[in-house]
């Protein structure tokens, strides 16, 4: 029987992130308890490991389905990328409704940037907040078309340096303003 060397090389490498100590990956993995299940050990391991797995679809890549938990046939499958990205231990799970999303699908079902849907939350607004309230078409930005108009309409009467403080920007981001280097679609 001919042996696919890329299966063959995905399961040696599951064996060396839970075992060998010398793999820089082997805190995440051996280091912290995470082992393969003695049916995809020794010599028949592989063919064991082949048989239990099935065929890998295009694409795709070994993920366990719990992180805490071993290589073993009950807790992996063969994962998309953003399968396995959904998957990680460093996600930003946030629980709305009763459902637990990551940060990432809560952005994604909600048509929002995950940055500005981060910064709200770390801001403090409740997450159901920070995903339904309408994003400004600007982003993060906090002037206002109208802001930008007043600043225009009132220079020179008030200073660049008088604007900036008035609305808590730098001098820098009222000049950019100023010589339409910004905010060039306001009127």
């Amino acid at each position: 029987m001919t042996v696919d060397l890329r299966k063959y090389r995905m399961w040696r490498a599951m064996h060396n992130r839970c075992y060998n100590s010398n793999v820089k990956c082997f805190p995440d993995y051996g280091g912290r308890g995470i082992y393969v299940d003695e049916r995809w050990h020794g010599k028949e391991g592989f063919h064991n490991f082949i048989a239990d797995m099935g065929e890998k679809p295009k694409g795709s890549s070994l993920d366990r389905i719990d992180n805490f938990g071993p290589y073993s046939p009950s807790n992996c499958r063969w994962a998309t990328q953003e399968e396995q990205a959904n998957n990680k231990r460093n996600n930003h799970l946030i629980t709305v409704d009763g459902v637990t999303k990551t940060l990432a699908q809560w952005a994604r079902e909600y048509n929002i940037g995950i940055p500005i849907l981060g910064f709200r939350i770390r801001g403090g607004m409740d997450p159901k907040t920070a995903m339904t309230t309408p994003v400004n078409k600007r982003g993060l930005s906090k002037l206002s078309d109208d802001d930008v108009r007043f600043i225009r309409a009132n220079y020179p009467m008030m200073t660049s340096s008088a604007l900036a403080e008035k609305f808590g920007v730098s001098k820098k981001a009222v000049l950019n303003i100023l010589h339409k280097r910004t905010y060039t679609d306001v009127l």
